[in-house]
């Protein structure tokens, strides 16, 4: 479970994870929570007052010598407009430009930084097969009528 948190201006939240490495506000689902949950916590750590919003992208993970997988769901954590950062993991959280982040985290947060990122812009939500975007879009799809009586009601004007 991760958080993207942006300043007015773009600049991406970062904070130490447990090895010290710079990393989006991050956590793991502990028994009982759900993911919405696990990601409002997380963002309650940075001491950010900011309201939880969407899902902007998910990443199903697994590694090859391992039967392990992981889903990250990567949630946006709002958008902060000033103020004093010194509460925020310790004082040791910053805020960076976007293409700072990007280069500063590893390929996994990375690549799901990147996805949030243009999830925000699109409006969407995107997926992710290990950090990398999987194209959803439906091509050719056949015309269909979904509702076919609705727009003979508007023309009619009932």
């Amino acid at each position: 479970m991760a958080v993207v948190v942006r300043t007015v201006s773009g600049s991406i939240l970062l904070s130490p994870d447990a090895d010290g490495q710079a990393s989006l506000p991050a956590g793991m689902v502990k028994s009982g929570e759900d993911p919405r949950s696990t990601a409002g916590r997380v963002l309650q750590a940075t001491s950010l007052s900011l309201p939880l919003g969407r899902i902007l992208a998910i990443d199903y993970q697994q590694t090859p010598a391992s039967p392990a997988e992981a889903i990250t769901f990567i949630y946006d954590g709002g958008t902060y407009d000033g103020g004093s950062l010194a509460a925020v993991a310790g004082g040791q959280a910053e805020f960076l430009a976007a293409d700072l982040a990007l280069a500063g985290l590893g390929r996994p947060q990375s690549a799901q930084l990147k996805a949030a990122l243009d999830a925000h812009e699109l409006l969407s939500v995107l997926e992710l097969r290990d950090g990398q975007r999987i194209d959803t879009v439906q091509r050719d799809v056949p015309p269909r009528e979904l509702l076919p009586d609705f727009d003979n009601t508007i023309s009619s004007g009932s």
